[in-house]
C-alpha cells in the first residue's frame, strides 16, 4: 500500500533517486527565499500550509523549511520513523510544494539527547532522513539550535570540541544524502550575543566556517536572536568567520515567546544592500497562520528590491521593482490582505457579515432578519460597518513590531502621558483649552480603535478573525480603560465596569501571575517602547539618616499637624519607621522630597483619629512630600513604589495618607501617578483630604 501510495502521488523520478541529481549543481545555488514553520506552539495545518505555498508562488518566494518544533517526530523522538498515516501526509505535503515550484526543507532537530560519537545514533538519523527522502523530498536542514552545549562522556573523548562533534556528523549526513538541493546547518551559537567572546574570535564558529563541507549553508538570526536590524557589516563579519554567506532565519515577526504580542508590521531594518551578501533569507513569523499574510507580503516585496535578487543559477542579477519602502510595502501587504477578509465582492456584508446565500425560513422558525422590518417607532436594524483598509492599518500599527510601535500607537501613548502628567489643567487654568482639546483627540483615535474592533468581529472570513480575536478583544479592553481614565481626569463619571480603584474587575489589571512576576522585578518597564522624556536633573533616593532634619522640608507649604508629628517623632528618634520604609529624595540643591511610612499607623496616634473600619482596610500610614522643583513624575513614582513594595513585603494590606484640602499642588501630582486616589470617610474632620491604596 505504501509503495502504491508514492507511486500515485509522486511523479515516478522522485521514489528512484539514486546518486546525484543532474540539477544539483545549479538548484542549490539558487537564493532562498521564503518561510519557516520553526516555531515554539500549534504547528499550522495541512490546509493552512497548502495555503502558503500559493501565497508563496505568488508572492516570488521559493521555499519553505519545515521545523515545527511541536512535531514531536522532529524533535523530542527524532529516530522514529514515520507511519504509513505520517508518511501520506508528508507526501501530499512535499508534492502539494513541488507544484507550486516551492522548495520543501524538512528540517531535523537531534540535538536534545544524541551522542555524536556513536554510530548507531548516526546510522538513526540517516536512517530517518532517507525515509523522508524516499517521500520525495529533496533539501534537507539539520538544526543544533536551543539545545544544553555540554558533552556526553564518550563525546567528549571522542571529540575535541561541542563544534566538532556537530561538524562530523553533519557532513557524514550531508554526504549519505548524496548532496541534496540544499542543505542547512543551524548551530548552537546562531546570533552573534551567543558568540563568545564575540563573533571574530568565537572558536565555535570558527570550526564550523573550517570543518563544515562546502555544501552545507548555515542558518544565522543576526545580532541577536530577534534582531532589531541586521547591518551589512554584521553578514560581512560572520561570512568571513563561517567561510560562506549565511542563510537568515529572521524572528522579526516571531512571537512565540509572548502570547500577548503579534506583529503586523512590514519587513525592515534589513537594507536590500544584504541580498547580494546572502545565500538566502526564511522569515519565522507569527505562531497565528493568517495574520502572516503581511510578514510573508512584505518579505516577498523586500527580495525583489531593485538592489537585486542573486540568481547565481543564471549567472546574473535580477532586478525587480523599485526601491524598497517598508511603509509602501506595508500599504500594498493591506490591500490585499483587505480581499482576504472577505470584504470585496462580497453578496452582503451588513448584518451579520457572513456573506452566506439566503434561505427560506420555515414556519416553525422564528422571523429571521432577512424578513423583518422594524416599524418607524421601533429600533432599527443593526448594520454591521465594512472593514476598511484605514482598520487594518490602525490594526497594523497596534500590533508592529517587536522593538517598535506603530505611528498611531505612539501618538496614544503620547497623549494619554501628556494627559496624565497635566491632569491639574482639566479644570480651570491656562492650560485648559489645550488639555480638553487633546482629550477630544485622545478621545477620537480610541474611538477608532473600537470602531477597528466591531468591524473586524464582523468580517465574513471568519477564520482570519478567530486568529486575532484574542489580541483585538485585548487591546480594545486596555484602550477603553485608558479612555475611561481620562475622561474621569475631564469630570466625567466612567462607566461602572471602567472604574479605576482598588477593587477592579479582573479586567482591570491585567497579566495574571506572569505580570505580577514582571511588576516585582527591577528592569520591570525599562524596555518599554514607549519612553517618557529623560529627567534633566539626576536624583538619589537614599535612606533617610539622622542627620536629614526636616525643618527645610517645612517651608515648602504648611504640612498637616500630624504629619508634622508624625516626622517629628521620627526625627526625633520617639518613633521608628517600618524597615525600609524612610527614603528621601536628593538631588544638587538637597532635599527635594520624601516618603514616611508606618506600617501600623496606630502607633502614631494617641487616640483613635480614624474610624476602625478604615484602618482595617488600610492599616498603614505614610507621609509624602515632594519640591515642587521636581518636575519629572517617574523620580517620585520611584521613590513612592519603593516604600508601597516595602509595605507590601511587611503583609500591609493598605495604606493611607492625609493632606490638606488647600495643597492642592501634591493632590494633583499624586492624581497625576495614577498610585492614590481619595478615600471616602464619614466624619472626616473638615479641610481634609485622605488618599491611599490597596496593597
Amino acid at each position: 500500500r505504501f509503495t502504491q501510495l508514492l507511486q500515485t502521488v509522486l511523479p515516478q523520478e522522485t521514489t528512484q533517486r539514486k546518486g546525484k541529481m543532474s540539477e544539483t549543481t545549479t538548484s542549490s545555488k539558487t537564493f532562498l527565499r521564503g518561510v519557516v514553520e520553526g516555531f515554539y506552539g500549534r504547528p499550522w495545518t495541512m490546509e493552512q500550509r497548502k495555503e502558503l505555498f500559493r501565497r508563496e508562488q505568488k508572492w516570488g518566494l521559493n521555499t519553505y523549511l519545515y521545523a515545527p518544533k511541536d512535531d514531536y517526530k522532529h524533535r523530542t523522538y527524532w529516530r522514529e520513523l514515520y507511519t504509513s498515516e505520517e508518511a501520506e501526509q508528508l507526501i501530499t505535503l512535499i508534492s502539494a510544494a513541488k507544484e507550486k515550484d516551492i522548495e520543501f526543507i524538512y528540517a531535523i532537530s537531534p540535538g536534545l539527547d544524541i551522542t555524536f560519537s556513536n554510530p548507531k545514533e548516526v546510522a538513526a538519523l540517516k536512517r530517518k532522513l532517507s525515509q523522508v527522502s524516499e517521500f520525495g523530498c529533496r533539501s534537507f536542514a539539520l538544526l543544533f539550535d536551543d539545545i544544553e552545549t555540554e558533552m556526553c562522556a564518550a563525546d567528549k573523548e571522542a571529540f575535541s570540541s561541542f563544534a566538532d562533534a556537530q561538524v562530523a556528523v553533519t557532513n557524514q549526513v550531508f554526504q549519505h544524502l548524496q548532496e541534496p538541493h540544499a542543505f542547512l546547518f543551524c548551530p548552537t551559537d546562531y546570533c552573534a550575543t551567543f558568540c563568545t567572546p564575540s563573533v571574530s574570535q568565537s572558536s565555535y564558529l570558527h570550526t564550523v566556517g573550517e570543518k563544515l563541507l562546502p555544501g552545507i549553508d548555515i542558518l544565522w538570526t543576526g545580532p541577536k536572536v530577534v534582531s532589531k536590524d541586521i547591518s551589512v557589516e554584521s553578514i560581512e563579519e560572520v561570512s568571513r568567520v563561517l567561510r560562506r554567506p549565511p542563510v537568515i532565519w529572521d524572528n522579526i515577526h516571531a512571537n512565540d515567546y509572548d502570547p500577548q504580542r503579534l506583529f503586523l508590521g512590514p519587513f525592515k531594518n534589513r537594507p536590500t544592500e544584504l541580498i547580494p551578501k546572502l545565500r538566502g533569507v526564511l522569515t519565522n513569523p507569527n505562531c497565528e497562520f493568517e495574520p502572516n499574510f503581511v510578514a510573508v507580503h512584505t518579505l516577498g516585496t523586500w527580495c525583489k528590491s531593485s538592489t537585486g535578487q542573486k540568481d547565481v543559477a543564471m549567472g546574473k542579477v535580477m532586478l525587480f521593482g523599485s526601491d524598497y519602502n517598508p511603509q509602501e510595502a506595508l500599504r500594498l501587504a493591506l490591500s490585499e490582505w483587505l480581499i482576504e477578509f472577505g470584504m470585496a465582492d462580497q453578496p452582503d456584508v451588513s448584518r451579520a457579515g457572513s456573506g452566506r446565500p439566503k434561505r427560506e425560513p420555515s414556519e416553525e422558525e422564528p422571523m429571521q432578519t432577512d424578513e423583518y422590518v422594524p416599524g418607524p417607532k421601533e429600533n432599527p436594524l443593526y448594520t454591521a460597518e465594512p472593514l476598511t483598509l484605514e482598520d487594518l492599518t490602525l490594526l497594523s500599527e497596534l500590533f508592529y513590531l517587536p522593538y517598535e510601535h506603530g505611528p498611531t500607537a505612539l501618538a496614544m501613548l503620547r497623549e494619554l502621558h501628556w494627559l496624565r502628567g497635566n491632569s491639574h489643567a482639566a479644570v480651570v487654568n491656562c492650560k485648559t483649552k489645550e488639555w480638553r482639546e487633546r482629550a477630544e483627540h485622545f478621545d477620537d483615535m480610541c474611538a477608532a480603535v473600537v470602531r477597528m474592533f466591531n468591524r473586524l468581529s464582523n468580517v465574513p472570513n471568519r477564520t482570519i478573525l478567530y486568529d486575532l480575536y484574542n489580541y483585538i478583544c485585548d487591546i480594545k479592553s486596555g484602550v477603553s480603560l485608558a479612555r475611561a481614565f481620562v475622561g474621569s481626569l475631564g469630570g466625567h463619571n466612567p462607566p461602572p465596569c471602567q472604574v479605576i480603584n482598588d477593587d477592579p474587575e479582573p479586567w482591570g489589571f491585567r497579566g495574571g501571575l506572569s505580570g505580577e512576576f514582571q511588576r516585582m522585578l527591577p528592569c520591570h518597564g525599562n524596555r518599554d517602547l514607549f519612553h517618557t522624556p529623560p529627567a534633566s536633573r539626576v536624583y538619589t533616593i537614599r535612606p533617610c539618616t539622622p542627620k536629614d532634619k526636616v525643618r527645610p522640608i517645612y517651608s515648602w507649604s504648611a504640612l498637616l499637624t500630624l504629619k508634622l508629628k508624625f516626622i517629628s517623632l521620627l526625627v526625633d528618634g520617639q518613633l521608628s519607621p517600618s524597615k525600609y520604609c524612610d527614603l528621601v529624595l536628593e538631588d544638587e540643591a538637597g532635599l527635594c522630597g520624601f516618603a514616611f511610612a508606618l506600617t501600623d499607623a496606630k502607633t502614631a496616634m494617641t487616640k483613635s483619629q480614624y474610624p476602625e473600619t478604615m484602618l482595617r482596610d488600610f492599616p498603614s500610614l505614610m507621609a509624602i512630600q515632594i519640591h515642587p522643583r521636581v518636575p519629572d513624575p517617574s523620580t517620585a513614582k520611584h521613590l513612592i513604589c519603593s516604600v508601597l513594595s516595602s509595605l507590601k513585603e511587611s503583609s500591609s494590606i493598605g495604606v493611607f495618607c492625609e493632606f490638606r484640602s488647600s495643597d492642592k499642588r501634591m493632590l494633583d501630582f499624586l492624581r497625576t501617578l495614577g498610585l492614590l486616589h481619595v478615600l471616602k470617610v464619614d466624619g472626616l474632620q473638615a479641610g481634609l483630604v485622605l488618599m491611599g491604596t490597596k496593597l
